[in-house]
């Protein structure tokens, strides 16, 4: 008996794990978002990159490359990048998603802990439109953004 019971018991937790959690867009565009901030303070460009659409066009006249420039040129003069976010609207109407977010970045974390020290930090509002490019992943289509928080 003791036998059957170890394959049985590995069916069933293989079973489990098969088991995908079901996440809405808009968690799946808040889940592409934290990974590309935590791809921006790993600096780590390549994992960045990956999600940026290769049609990226941005209200400067930014492609895919000049984005990728502009990141290396953050990781060269920042060696350590902290981020604090905050979505102030996440929409998503077929297969895009539009989001406004407010970002504080620091080269110490110590400046991101609260309101005020969070006012010395760089901050920018961007808004930044996603496309859906198969289930459950989302690619940066464009951004826009402008200095301050609110």
């Amino acid at each position: 008996m003791k036998n059957y019971l170890l394959p049985i018991l590995f069916c069933i937790v293989l079973s489990a794990c098969s088991e995908s959690t079901v996440t809405t867009p808009e968690e799946q565009v808040k889940q592409t978002l934290e990974a590309i901030e935590l791809a921006a303070e790993a600096r780590s460009l390549k994992d960045f990159m990956q999600h940026i659409s290769d049609d990226y066009a941005d209200h400067q006249g930014n492609d895919k490359q000049a984005i990728r420039r502009l990141v290396q040129l953050q990781y060269i003069r920042n060696q350590k990048i902290h981020i604090f976010s905050t979505i102030r609207s996440l929409e998503v109407q077929d297969q895009i998603a539009t989001v406004e977010l407010s970002t504080a970045m620091a080269a110490r974390e110590a400046d991101l802990l609260d309101e005020s020290t969070r006012l010395r930090a760089d901050t920018h509002r961007f808004s930044i439109v996603l496309r859906e490019d198969d289930e459950a992943s989302w690619l940066v289509e464009s951004v826009s953004w402008q200095r301050g928080w609110e």
